[in-house]
């Protein structure tokens, strides 16, 4: 099967960028607007921006909208200028500083050469806009849907003399939503509507039997159907930033509202900026999407490939007085904890092991967690290069740790005994199985607990070869947290 992660990095290669995607943003310096100072890029066509409250998430993504002429061919979709985010009152004096500015670097048709321009303010106008390129952009805030009933619609007040007119169909809206909010629709499509010459529209849904309009929705559902919509039907090769897109929805359908957005900027070559307080969206797309924001006096620091969510629990993990171990995912949290354990149970008393992703997402998060004024150190699986002068250490071995114990001897017996799973038979068969998926597969297979299972074949690894595979390892760990 496809994965759409690797197709779009693909896409968006320097090499092919501008081809696929057209002039997108490729990075930004943003200075002076509501405090915030910083300085990010874009190394895939999908962003999510995640951070604390007032890190400065929406700050940027409304920034970003203002980068772009609208298209000339365009006589209805509308363009952004900053002072449309941005105004000046007597309630707010100083939305921006004034040196305020934000330089946008564009894709050209020369990948090494980007276009650079800058937005400043000139006495009272802001310029720079006349060299901007032509995209259309759309901005999906609080306010882009807001239930009828909340604000006494045609459709609500004039309910009993309400007339239908035209109907609009979205193409395969109805598979796309049933994927993303888990419930099977047979249809969903908009239904114009008129009350003494006033026109408007409502989004309709047929399930279960049933066909209802979003005054009879949920918030939810009917933001996403707003939402979907939108993103199906507005120009290719758009820019779109979204405010939290999580908003009442469900987790799973978090997830699979990420994987619509992958699929839809594989077709349609969008650019999407999202902010988020979801560590599932977040991990739902590849490392590079992922940006964290932590403002200080300084400005904003932008880390790359982390969730705030994880970081917010790191936090809390110094604030109790734990050292925090960063490790790539939770086989490597679980084989590092039983080594510390073996090792000294004082030493994994004190200290916090907490998974981040891949090995970009571990260094990132150790320097977000310095940052914010707590001890942090990373260990990489064996595969990965150390750095001990940074606090970079790795696990011992050679390979990833899911192959160290799966691979071994011991282990195999765990299984065959313990499961009765032949682990060399599966590996002939299945050579080239991701091994980060070895536990999750045996486990569905046998109808047992994944994480019993990856502790029994850890226990019975690290019983076969002795403390002296990790005493070195442990021994730093233990030098460096003192």
């Amino acid at each position: 099967m496809v994965d759409v992660r690797k197709t779009l990095a693909a896409k968006y290669k320097l090499a092919h960028r501008f081809k696929n995607f057209g002039p997108v943003i490729t990075s930004s310096d943003v200075e002076g607007f509501r405090g915030v100072k910083a300085k990010l890029s874009f190394e895939y066509p999908i962003t999510a921006l995640t951070g604390f409250n007032g890190s400065g998430k929406s700050t940027i993504g409304q920034l970003m909208l203002c980068g772009y002429k609208k298209l000339s061919t365009s006589t209805t979709r509308k363009r952004f200028y900053v002072k449309d985010f941005f105004p000046s009152s007597a309630a707010d004096p100083e939305p921006f500083i004034r040196d305020a500015a934000v330089t946008f670097r564009y894709q050209t048709d020369k990948p090494e050469q980007p276009q650079e321009l800058t937005i400043s303010r000139a006495q009272k106008e802001w310029s720079g806009y006349k060299r901007q390129p032509e995209r259309n952009t759309e901005y999906v805030g609080f306010t882009v849907y807001i239930p009828k009933v909340e604000r006494r619609d045609l459709s609500i007040y004039g309910a009993a003399n309400l007339e239908l007119t035209s109907r609009n169909e979205i193409e395969d809206a109805a598979r796309r939503v049933s994927r993303i909010l888990g419930s099977n629709y047979d249809d969903i499509y908009f239904q114009g509507v008129s009350l003494k010459k006033r026109e408007g529209e409502l989004g309709i849904a047929c399930r279960l039997g049933a066909t209802y309009s979003e005054n009879n929705m949920g918030f939810g559902e009917g933001r996403l159907i707003y939402t979907v919509r939108l993103l199906e039907t507005c120009p290719e090769q758009s820019l779109i930033v979204l405010e939290e897109p999580e908003t009442s929805l469900h987790e799973n359908a978090q997830y699979e509202f990420v994987k619509y957005l992958m699929d839809v900027v594989d077709r349609r070559h969008h650019q999407i900026i999202f902010s988020t307080h979801s560590s599932v969206m977040m991990d739902a797309l590849p490392p590079e999407g992922r940006k964290l924001l932590i403002r200080d006096q300084d400005g904003v620091k932008v880390f790359d490939n982390v969730s705030s969510s994880r970081i917010r629990t790191a936090l809390s993990a110094g604030e109790r007085g734990h050292f925090v171990i960063c490790v790539e995912d939770k086989f490597a949290q679980s084989m590092l904890r039983e080594i510390l354990m073996r090792f000294d149970r004082q030493l994994i008393e004190s200290v916090e092991v907490l998974p981040f992703g891949d090995n970009r997402a571990v260094v990132s998060a150790q320097k977000a967690i310095i940052h914010s004024g707590q001890k942090a150190i990373s260990v990489l699986d064996a595969d990965q290069t150390a750095n001990e002068s940074q606090g970079i250490y790795c696990l011992p071995g050679s390979l990833p740790p899911e192959k160290e114990v799966f691979h071994s001897k011991s282990a195999e017996k765990t299984l065959r005994e313990n499961y009765g799973f032949d682990f060399p038979t599966f590996r002939t068969s299945f050579p080239d199985h991701d091994h980060h998926q070895y536990a999750s597969h045996i486990a569905e297979k046998k109808s047992c607990s994944r994480e019993v299972l990856e502790s029994d074949c850890i226990r019975a690894f690290l019983d076969e070869v002795g403390a002296t595979w990790y005493d070195s390892l442990c021994k730093k760990i233990r030098t460096a947290i003192s």
